[in-house]
């Protein structure tokens, strides 16, 4: 059975490997009391938002994003090839998920898009 590693273990691995919540803490652009809040569960009881601190965790420590659209973490590669599909004909949940990847900030070709203007 394959083992499912969480954005909290990852945070937890690159303390280790980093030696200090400070300095994992500087790569995310936090506060060392944030990591530490978040590694301890006690982040979201202090208004923290748990869903963008792992979403800067996940695109500062991994090769992954969280999609908006599927609720999911995923790969940057299987993001891009989402963000680069044709528009589907027959599928409305396809659809669905091509209109919500046009628009998301997540999107590698927006920054193509936005030279373009």
């Amino acid at each position: 059975m394959p083992m499912s590693l969480t954005v909290r273990d990852l945070v937890a691995e690159q303390v280790e490997r980093l030696g200090s919540k400070k300095a994992v803490a500087e790569l995310l652009g936090v506060s060392r009391t944030m990591v530490s809040l978040y590694l301890s569960g006690r982040y979201a009881a202090v208004g923290g938002r748990v869903d963008r601190f792992e979403d800067r965790a996940l695109s500062v420590f991994s090769d992954r994003v969280r999609c908006p659209h599927l609720k999911l973490d995923i790969s940057r590669n299987i993001c891009r090839s989402h963000a680069e599909l044709a528009m589907p004909m027959s599928d409305a949940k396809a659809l669905k998920h091509w209109i919500a990847c046009k628009g998301c900030p997540l999107n590698p070709n927006h920054a193509k898009e936005d030279e373009a203007c």
